[in-house]
């Protein structure tokens, strides 16, 4: 009621010029529209993506003690035994 009270002109005007505009508007002109948002909006997901996937990527870098030489990857994994494989005779 603060809105109406002070100047109803300021609600009505905007209202107004909004019901010509849409009314305007053709059905390829809306689907543009519709297109840009959908557009602007994966490009704002896909750029946050980014970031937390880059963020994250830092703490786990920071969080993760760093390997010595003597610890590798390899650190724990044994060589295949050599009789895993065992070959056929063949007799002619």
């Amino acid at each position: 009621m603060a809105v109406w009270g002070r100047n109803p002109l300021l609600v009505a005007i905007p209202l107004w010029m909004t019901f010509g505009r849409a009314a305007a508007l053709a059905e390829s002109q809306i689907c543009y529209v519709l297109d840009g948002i959908l557009f602007v909006y994966g490009i704002i997901l896909t750029a946050l993506y980014c970031r937390i996937k880059i963020y994250n990527a830092k703490e786990a870098a920071a969080a993760k003690p760093k390997q010595t030489a003597e610890e590798g990857i390899y650190t724990g994994l044994t060589p295949h035994a050599q009789d895993t494989y065992e070959t056929i005779g063949m007799k002619k």
